[in-house]
């Protein structure tokens, strides 16, 4: 699920009213075959045996990964797949693909979509009908949007406009692990934006897609994905269920090598599945040959082709979503796939439709080495993803270059149009989740000669130069952003490397940055009046004294325990997911100190206490302590509205 908890958290990856490519199923039907691709460039079974037993180690090694699991077809078969590393760091057992199994994480959604196209395929459910049409009343999305029905199409591209919802089980308290139906219906989440306005990840949106197979087949989603598709592939060693009851699957490790245990994934059609080296090779293939293996098929080759096209841009000029896969690279040639990430493992497939070419990567651990880093879109995952992209599909001229505003016309873009604070599309709406906007944001500022300086967790570079049609794009020309404008305005922004998700403007008092200086300054006040206050006189002096004080430790806490969260991503993760009061319960004991504190403000101008400057220094010790509060409500850090 892209990215994992603590991983999207610094970032695991929304730009304009977004076109939809929508393809009608009618239209879909009567597109004629694409015609064979040609030959990958240099890729034969000696070249990807190369890839495999000597590249994929070299990048291990500077990555520092405890193991990696790779495999590569091209011209319609298996060419090579290796295996390098441990398994377990704890035990040192090689990581060997005919022992461990390998957890999907998000690559998942791709089997889901493959599920739902066969019914759309059939007749049986039509991507552009309310889904509310194939769900039990308890069930149905909320009509928020009037006359703005959520799809299957927008389920499957991920534009819904639904918030995040990250909760899991813990694997060991069997009495409380949700079913797939029971956590739709509990954990209903809200729409944030119209559907195909944004793209916005959400795993909720794939689990809804399959519990429409469900509904609408008859069949559990897990039994219905495995006579359907996997059988029909002879992917033998795939299968949806809970990781927590497989055995012997490649363990996940964090950076410093301990061991991930595998959650309870309620939301099983997002990414509770596990797989081989071998299988995704077969399903792979089949993507690339229309929907057929062997002789077998499991979608026609026009829904295959749905599938792998672009379905939802946020921009023309960047990568854009298919269903249940997305683009890595616009081409030419075209690559698109899917990524996946739960703590401590990560997988990703990519295949080039027009050269016949595919691969398909599985890292059990966070990066340690030298080129360990906090970008999550740079890991080891995508390293092997880019390399072979780069070696096997290099990227032809699609023409930008050539569009890059000269240095003479740099000095007409008008950079105010872009400059702002923007927060990530993918994010909770309520409860102390909403702390992801702390981490997960960009800033946008000019930089003089109509480029732009971005600074966010993801962002590769701060100095993007303009390309046209409010594409940016860095020096040389790596990476790229788009921006949406609607009205002469940046609505979203959106890095290339992930159209999953992107940020969406908020008003100048609303940005992380904003709220980050004004806790500052006020903690710094109300650390002057802790220190300040001498030893009062009277019993209604000393309690002042001594609510005040209450007021600034309180608020000290409370923002020390976020800043201890931020250096350790996985305590605040526990916190977030075991519903923890440790990041709200100190806020929510300010807001009461708070205001005993503002009722001896006002008694002290009214009775007189000390000299007027030091009243107002007392009286602005409430005003700051309000601000440290407003500030993590935003954040949901005040209990018990958290």
């Amino acid at each position: 699920m892209p990215v994992s908890v603590s991983r999207f958290l610094s970032v695991p990856l929304c730009l304009a009213a977004a076109a939809t490519l929508a393809l009608a199923p009618a239209a879909v039907a009567s597109a004629e075959p694409a015609a064979p691709p040609p030959p990958s460039l240099g890729l034969t079974r000696d070249s990807a045996e190369e890839f495999v037993d000597q590249r994929v180690p070299e990048l291990l090694e500077r990555h520092g990964a405890p193991g990696v699991v790779v495999s590569v077809v091209g011209d319609g078969a298996p060419l090579a797949s290796a295996a390098h590393g441990v398994a377990d760091l704890s035990t040192g057992t090689p990581l060997d693909p005919e022992v461990h199994g390998i957890p999907t994480a998000s690559v998942a959604k791709s089997f889901t979509a493959v599920a739902v196209l066969q019914l759309a395929e059939r007749g049986e459910v039509d991507l552009h009908e309310d889904v509310n049409t194939y769900l039990p009343e308890d069930l149905r999305v909320p009509d928020t949007h009037e006359g703005q029905p959520v799809t299957l199409h927008h389920l499957l591209t991920h534009s819904p406009g639904f918030d995040e919802r990250t909760e899991m089980d813990d694997p060991e308290d069997t009495g409380n692990q949700r079913g797939l139906a029971e956590f739709l219906r509990d954990n209903t989440p809200d729409r944030v934006f119209p559907p195909g306005r944004f793209t916005a990840y959400s795993n909720y949106g794939t689990g809804l897609a399959g519990f429409v197979v469900q509904e609408v087949s008859g069949v559990p989603f897990e039994e219905y994905v495995e006579r359907n598709v996997f059988a029909p592939l002879g992917m033998d060693g795939t299968r949806f269920g809970q990781l927590h009851d497989e055995t012997d699957l490649v363990t996940g490790h964090r950076p410093d090598g301990s061991p991930v245990p595998y959650p309870h994934i309620p939301l099983v059609p997002a990414g509770a599945a596990v797989t081989t080296d071998d299988d995704m090779a077969r399903f792979m293939l089949a993507l690339l040959g229309g929907g057929e293996l062997d002789g077998e098929r499991v979608l026609g080759p026009d829904w295959t082709s749905a599938m792998l096209d672009r379905q939802f841009e946020v921009h023309p000029d960047t990568t854009a979503m298919g269903y249940g896969t997305y683009e890595y690279r616009t081409g030419p040639p075209r690559s698109v796939g899917h990524g996946g990430d739960l703590d401590g493992l990560h997988t990703g497939y990519l295949i080039v439709p027009g050269t016949d070419a595919g691969v398909f990567v599985a890292v059990n651990g966070d990066d340690a080495g030298p080129d360990a880093g906090d970008n999550p879109l740079h890991d080891l995952r995508f390293a092997v993803l880019n390399e072979f992209a780069d070696t096997f599909a290099p990227a032809g001229d699609n023409g930008t270059s050539a569009e890059r505003t000269d240095a003479t016309d740099t000095a007409t873009v008008d950079t105010s149009v872009y400059t702002g604070s923007y927060v990530t599309t993918r994010r909770p709406n309520t409860g102390s989740g909403r702390i992801v906007t702390l981490f997960d944001n960009v800033t946008v500022r000019d930089a003089g000669d109509g480029a732009l300086n971005v600074r966010g967790a993801i962002m590769p570079e701060e100095h993007w130069l303009p390309v046209g049609n409010d594409v940016f794009e860095t020096a040389d020309g790596g990476e790229r952003l788009a921006f949406v404008v609607e009205d002469g305005r940046a609505v979203a922004v959106y890095l290339e490397a992930n159209p999953t998700s992107g940020y969406d403007r908020v008003p100048a008092w609303g940005g992380p940055g904003v709220h980050l200086v004004a806790v500052a300054v006020s903690l710094l006040l109300l650390l002057s009046g802790a220190v300040r206050l001498r030893r009062p006189e009277g019993a209604a002096r000393i309690a002042a004294a001594v609510s005040a004080g209450l007021t600034a430790l309180a608020c000290l806490v409370g923002v020390g325990l976020v800043v201890y969260a931020v250096v350790d991503l996985n305590r605040l993760q526990e916190w977030l997911l075991g519903d923890s009061t440790a990041l709200s319960l100190p806020l929510g004991l300010a807001v009461p100190l708070t205001l005993v504190t503002a009722g001896f403000a006002v008694t002290a101008w009214v009775r007189g206490w000390w000299g007027p400057v030091r009243r107002v220094h007392y009286s602005l010790l409430p005003v700051a302590a309000l601000v440290v509060v407003a500030v993590g409500a935003q954040y949901g850090l005040v209990w018990p509205f958290a």
